[in-house]
């Protein structure tokens, strides 16, 4: 009978053990390079993926002007990487200084740069 019980207690301080250690499915990690570069992508020998959002941006390589608007009393939004922006907005690195009818003056990591809207059939 003591044999009995002290097999019944090691099998089931073996199955506990065993529950406790399981972990949960396959857990992903997402690393936040927090507006610089991220350090596990290599600088050569694979081609940079192109950024989406003002978020990523380290340089001004990954900015892409894509349209100015003029509303109603001559406020001007500019279209910089999918998102709209006025004169004073700031995301991440990027600094937005001025917008003109054709041009953008912004701020990239603390160098001032001033880029133009390509003209008609330019890419």
């Amino acid at each position: 009978m003591q044999r009995k019980i002290s097999f019944t207690s090691v099998a089931l301080f073996i199955a506990v053990v065993f529950l406790l250690t399981q972990r949960s499915p396959c857990q992903i990690f997402k690393y936040d390079a927090k507006g610089k570069r991220d350090p596990f992508v290599p600088l050569v020998g694979v081609e940079r993926a192109k950024k989406s959002g003002l978020e990523d941006v380290v340089s001004i390589d990954d900015i892409k002007l894509e349209g100015i608007a003029v509303g109603p009393g001559g406020k001007k939004t500019a279209v910089i990487n999918g998102k709209m922006l006025k004169e004073g907005d700031k995301v991440g690195v990027v600094e937005i200084r001025k917008i003109d009818k054709r041009a953008v003056t912004l701020v990239v990591g603390g160098t001032e740069y001033n880029i133009a809207l390509p003209k008609e059939g330019e890419t």
